[in-house]
């Protein structure tokens, strides 16, 4: 399984530490003659091996022989029993060449004479390769450096798969990850009911002057913990699989769109079903504009700007380097994007140097549909012992809060959150 992950990429180089290991004969002789397939193919395939079989060990082309370190033999593994023989030491008869060469460079510990013999033969079997091998070496070096001066750099290897295989396979594996999590999704579903439910026990609507500020509060409200619960469901995706996904990356599976992308639409059905349970409920246990289309049009504000806030949560698991830092990083923009939603410093006041905040706060394009769509169209009752101080309609409203909520639509804050 290990092999076969790593072929996904189709490596150049393949670098394998006992891939027989814990196989019998037949089996390590498969793997191995799958290995050379890939050898023929191109591929430059280095193994580290233990115990071969002779037709195991007749299937490398080439052999490299260590022991404590020092190197015994390297060059064709067809012709590393006349080597040894050529320096006096000669296979014997029914042994086959990879038991020969290991119990040649291995050091015998039965006793002491026994180990200062074999101690002995591998220095004397080390100074002589060295020796052999010291001018070729220097000469191959030498060559290879000419031949890398004008070689032209290597092209970075494109995905084999196009950019929408890659979003279908992607978001089937993502989407299982997601929808397995029945756990984490029952916590999300009983915590929605029970806002909305909490929610519609302390709020209730009319057409009073104080329903203004409670209107603009319970917004509020709803925008904030809309963002926080999508952004902490998301946050902790990216970095869990950092590990995973680099690897991936580096051997060209998949680009980090389609892989981000990926991400964002396998949150997208188990957001929406929350937000519509969210929206469902506390929509008539509040009070708001009892009308079909508005009602809808909350529905589809809350779930919008659920996708947009899972995107954000992906956004800052990416940056961060670990889970940990990702949680860190969670108060503050939550904070930030609070300060900036249109309803507790006007975009009008923002200090400019952050003139730029307002227009990255996902809260405030959220706050700011919510608004729109609640406030258009309300008119509310003079209540007050001062007329003047009264506020007739929604749009009055809006335009005492903000001129930018005066002047904003829905459609407009909703291709903002899409941005």
């Amino acid at each position: 399984l290990s092999i076969a992950c790593e072929l996904l990429g189709s490596p150049e180089l393949l670098f394998l530490d006992e891939p027989t290991s814990g196989l019998d004969s037949f089996q390590a002789e498969k793997v191995v003659e799958s290995l050379r397939v890939l050898s023929k193919e191109g591929k430059t395939v280095v193994c580290v091996i233990h115990q071969p079989s002779g037709t195991v060990f007749n299937m490398f082309d080439d052999l490299v022989l260590l022991s404590e370190g020092r190197m015994q033999y390297c060059g064709p593994a067809s012709d590393v029993v006349t080597y040894f023989r050529n320096r006096g030491y000669k296979c014997p008869a029914g042994i086959n060449a990879g038991e020969f060469c290991l119990n040649t460079v291995s050091i015998n510990l039965e006793t002491k004479e026994t180990e200062l013999e074999s101690r002995k033969r591998i220095a004397e079997l080390s100074t002589a390769f060295h020796q052999r091998n010291m001018f070729k070496h220097h000469h191959k070096k030498h060559e290879d450096a000419k031949g890398k001066a004008g070689a032209p750099p290597a092209r970075r290897r494109r995905p084999e798969a196009g950019p929408f295989l890659q979003l279908r396979l992607l978001f089937g594996r993502a989407l299982k990850e997601v929808t397995g999590n029945k756990v984490a999704n029952i916590i999300k579903l009983v915590q929605q009911v029970s806002t909305a439910v909490i929610y519609g026990g302390i709020y209730s609507l009319s057409n009073t002057q104080s329903s203004i500020q409670d209107r603009l509060g319970l917004l509020s409200l709803m925008a904030i913990g809309n963002t926080n619960l999508a952004i902490a469901s998301t946050i902790r995706a990216f970095p869990k699989e950092k590990s995973i996904v680099v690897n991936d990356r580096s051997k060209n599976i998949y680009g980090a769109f389609p892989y981000f992308l990926s991400k964002v639409l396998a949150e997208a059905p188990v957001g929406a079903f929350l937000s519509l349970v969210f929206g469902g409920l506390i929509y008539p246990l509040v009070g708001l504009q009892k009308t079909g289309p508005k009602f809808m049009t909350f529905l589809g504000i809350t779930t919008l700007h659920s996708f947009a806030s899972s995107a954000l949560g992906l956004l800052l698991g990416a940056v961060a380097p670990s889970s940990d830092a990702a949680l860190a990083l969670l108060p503050p923009v939550i904070v930030l994007m609070i300060i900036f939603n249109g309803f507790n410093i006007t975009e009008e006041n923002t200090p400019q140097l952050l003139w730029w905040m307002p227009k990255i706060s996902v809260i405030r394009w959220g706050f700011e549909a919510l608004c729109i769509n609640e406030f258009g169209g309300l008119n509310f009752v003079c209540d007050r012992k001062h007329k003047a101080m009264c506020t007739n309609t929604g749009e009055d409203a809006l335009a005492r809060v903000s001129d930018t909520l005066s002047t904003a639509t829905v459609e407009g804050a909703m291709v903002a959150q899409l941005a």
